[in-house]
Formats: structure tokens, C-alpha cells, sequence
């Protein structure tokens, strides 16, 4: 991967389906004025084998590639691999991590939304929320007011979290989960699709059903 020596391009980090996601979105958002996305990084050079796209992979994931990118928004879900990246730009300085908001998210006022996020279209965030780094919202969920969202978390599509709900840290919410307000969910679950969290989760481990029970 060549030096680009310019600030006003982007590298995708991720070239799965999610990434092609972002280039999309980025390319019809205002983003697009200022940047020029110009490739992916992933360490699987197949990951775009059989799909239309104009970009191609330009590196592996590293300290050396992610320098080079000088601008990059993380579009993977694997929280060990964003959090390595994470702490590679907090030790290194020599990169920028940058957040994404499509034009069709509603943001209330008064929330505070960390470095690296990504909330794609038609997703609410309502007023006094917190959230973490490298959180991604997806299509159609809508956070409560007062919600808090630790660092790391995904959360898929049409979920609905309550206000004042408490997320933890490295969460996983599958597709249409409900999370009822002011329940607290800690570090490390996974909540299946369609799941209604009535109750709060103190144990790390995976929930499915309605109401939520832990299966692992």
C-alpha cells in the first residue's frame, strides 16, 4: 500500500459486507465532500471475490497500514479487533479513527457519543444518552433517552433499547432484540435476535428468548 501523504482520504478497515455498507453510505453522505474513500483493509484478501465494487483491498490490517491510511472508519464487529485498533491510535497517535452518522439518524440533544462510532441509516438516538467508542447502531433501532452503551458494543437492526437502559462493554444485540428501560446488561453478552430483555443480566454469557434466559 503507497503512502497517500493526503488527509482527505478514507480507508475502510473491514471489506466484508458491512464495509461495502460503508463505502456506500459514505459515498451519498456529506462525508463524501470533504473525503475520498480509496480502499479497504482486511487481512482476508478474498473478502470482496464475487462482488461489484470500484475499490479494492489495499493491505492487511497493521500499525504500518493504518498509518499509511492516515484516516480510517472501522466497519468490522469483531471487538477484539477493534479494540486492537483502538489501542494501537491511543498508543501510537498515527492515525485518525473516524465516527459516522448517516444523514437519516436522529441524535437528541445532549448526548455524548465516543470516537469511532458508526450509527447507519434511519437509527434514533434520543436525548442524554452515553455512549462508547467503536459502538455500531444499525438500521432502525432506537436508543431511550438516558441510555448508556459501553465501548464495543454492536448493536444490530430495529432493537430497541429503553430509557435509561445500561449497556455494558463488548455487547452483542441480535436483530429486533427488545432491552426493557432501566434494565442493565453487563460486559460480554450476546442477545439473540428477537430477544425481550425484561430483567437485568449480571452474568456474561448468551440470552435468547422471550423473556431472556442465558443458554451458555
Amino acid at each position: 500500500m503507497e503512502d497517500t501523504q493526503f488527509n482527505n482520504t478514507i480507508v475502510i478497515v473491514g471489506a466484508g459486507g458491512f464495509g461495502r455498507e460503508m463505502e456506500s453510505w459514505i459515498s451519498q453522505s456529506s462525508l463524501a465532500q470533504d473525503y475520498n474513500v480509496i480502499g479497504y483493509l482486511d487481512d482476508n484478501k478474498e473478502s470482496l471475490d464475487g462482488f461489484k465494487t470500484d475499490l479494492k483491498i489495499l493491505d492487511s490490517i497493521s500499525l504500518e497500514s493504518l498509518t499509511k491510511a492516515k484516516n480510517v472508519i472501522i466497519a468490522i464487529s469483531n471487538k477484539d479487533v477493534k479494540k486492537s485498533i483502538f489501542d494501537l491510535q491511543e498508543r501510537t497517535k498515527q492515525f485518525n479513527i473516524i465516527s459516522f452518522f448517516h444523514s437519516t439518524t436522529s441524535l437528541g440533544k445532549y448526548s455524548d457519543i465516543g470516537l469511532g462510532c458508526v450509527v447507519t441509516p434511519n437509527a434514533i438516538i434520543s436525548c442524554n444518552c452515553k455512549i462508547g467508542k467503536a459502538v455500531f447502531i444499525n438500521s432502525g433501532s432506537q436508543v431511550g433517552h438516558d441510555v448508556q452503551i459501553g465501548d464495543y458494543t454492536s448493536i444490530m437492526a430495529n432493537v430497541d433499547l429503553g430509557g435509561g437502559a445500561i449497556i455494558g462493554d463488548n455487547v452483542f444485540i441480535g436483530t429486533g432484540a427488545v432491552i426493557l428501560p432501566g434494565v442493565k446488561v453487563c460486559s460480554n453478552v450476546k442477545i439473540g435476535a428477537g430477544a425481550v430483555v425484561l430483567r437485568n443480566i449480571k452474568k456474561e454469557g448468551t440470552y435468547f428468548g422471550n423473556p431472556a434466559k442465558k443458554i451458555f
